[in-house]
């Protein structure tokens, strides 16, 4: 069954409850509340009838036959109390009835003895009992003093005009009840179509994209951002992030395959000249040759396998670092290499962060070596450490032949080399850069560079303190 089905059954569900619960509800308190006009009435009939035939029942008590067809039409307020619907009965304490109105007629109702029993007690009592003719009658029972005994009277009202508004009212709330769920399976059915049409969209999309494998294709959702439309956006950006996902795999398997290509050729034309009959000069050339093809092969494996496992998420939190000493280490390192060149630290503020030390350092010695490799020979590497707010920033300043405007974007991206020839020269391998990115994202930062031409570049590093 479709979801949207589901959905539409078990809200429809809910609402039957829900109705049915307020119609029955509604039916008890309104019958119970009809039922307690019926009992107030009741109540005043019983205190005016009492005040109108206690003096009579007194003056005769041994004709209680007598007294009680004067008591009923002695005044008109009396032939009020009997009219249709309304009725008074006279109960002695056996239970026998010595008077009654005459619009009771040939109906015959029975004495409910616990109203006897409670009556002679002097408690006033209430109970609802069935005529001969299956009406039923609300009757209260009060006490009335006589000369030599007391005596029931017994006033009673029907209850069928009650019982047909009530059955009106339990057919009205039936038939509130089949309509509403009818407008609500329909309603709801088409409401519950309309939310789910980018869920649908979405799995369309899915499997169009499963078919055609064109990670082009999007939802376009345009709707209320409600959850649905969430759901949607973040699909699209899923799509998003694979499709440069699979472009900059396949961009990355492209280039990996070309800069592993060139050392590799180097490798098999200098096996073939070994192979042949050469001087001991040349026999070394080659295997100088083969050796340094082999560091650099060497050099590109290790860095593609540190950047999967960067860009994979793993990262060993050993607690707090103190990116002062990694800059100090860091610049102490980079003077062994720097030859004729200066590396200097400058601003340098004791920040700890929580991080991976190891990784740090790997990102710090990435830029000193990169900026040695672009600074001649006299020039000064700087390095620097400072707060900027929420953020510890890592400056390293050189002096080299600074970037062109159009390379910038694109410094860090894999294998991406402003100067191929200098950096093979040098055993870069055109991932060092890119490193350095993936390492300061894992730790929640960024890195930025500006640089000017002919003027040197500054690499920024920013970890989020």
């Amino acid at each position: 069954m479709p979801i949207r089905w589901r959905l539409t059954l078990w809200f429809s569900v809910i609402l039957c409850v829900a109705l049915v619960l307020a119609g029955v509800i509604i039916y008890i308190v309104l019958q119970n509340h009809l039922h307690s006009e019926v009992d107030d009435n009741l109540k005043v009939y019983a205190a005016e009838i009492k005040d109108y035939i206690g003096s009579d029942i007194v003056m005769a008590p041994d004709d209680y036959d007598v007294v009680c067809d004067a008591a009923c039409a002695c005044s008109p307020a009396l032939r009020e109390f009997g009219s249709p619907g309304v009725h008074v009965r006279l109960i002695d304490g056996n239970g026998n009835i010595v008077g009654r109105s005459e619009n009771l007629g040939d109906l015959e109702l029975p004495v409910e003895e616990s109203l006897i029993e409670r009556g002679l007690a002097g408690e006033a009592g209430t109970a609802t009992l069935t005529a001969s003719d299956g009406t039923k009658i609300r009757v209260m029972t009060d006490q009335i003093q006589g000369q030599h005994e007391p005596l029931i009277l017994e006033v009673g009202q029907s209850l069928r005009h009650i019982d047909a508004a009530m059955n009106q009212v339990r057919w009205a709330l039936i038939g509130s009840l089949l309509a509403a769920l009818a407008f609500a399976i329909v309603s709801g059915g088409i409401l519950v179509r309309r939310a789910l049409a980018p869920v649908v969209d979405i799995a369309r999309t899915a499997q169009n994209i499963e078919e055609s494998s064109d990670l082009s294709k999007r939802v376009g959702y345009d709707g209320p951002k409600d959850e649905i439309g969430q759901l949607a956006t973040t699909f699209d950006h899923m799509i998003e992030h694979l499709e440069k996902a699979f472009e900059s795999q396949r961009l990355f398997i492209a280039d990996a395959s070309h800069d592993l290509r060139s050392p590799l050729t180097v490798l098999q034309g200098n096996l073939d000249l070994l192979k042949r009959d050469l001087g001991e000069e040349e026999r070394r050339e080659s295997l100088r040759a083969i050796e340094a093809e082999t560091h650099r092969m060497s050099r590109i494996v290790d860095d593609l396998l540190l950047l999967a496992e960067v860009e994979s998420g793993q990262i060993e939190w050993r607690g707090r670092v103190s990116l002062r000493e990694v800059l100090l280490e860091s610049a102490e390192r980079g003077q062994q290499l720097a030859g004729d060149r200066k590396v200097v630290v400058g601003r340098q503020e004791d920040i700890f962060i929580r991080g991976d030390a190891h990784r740090l350092k790997r990102l710090l010695g990435n830029l000193v070596d990169n900026a040695i490799r672009y600074t001649p020979e006299g020039g000064t590497i700087t390095l620097s450490l400072f707060r900027n707010e929420d953020w510890a920033c890592i400056n390293v300043v050189d002096e080299g032949m600074g970037i062109a405007p159009e390379h910038l974007p694109h410094v860090f991206e894999r294998f991406y080399m402003v100067d191929r020839a200098r950096s093979r020269s040098h055993g870069g391998s055109g991932l060092g850069l890119t490193i350095v990115k993936a390492i300061a994202e894992q730790h929640g930062g960024k890195v930025t560079v500006t640089s000017e031409l002919g003027k040197g570049s500054t690499f920024t590093v920013w970890l989020k303190l």
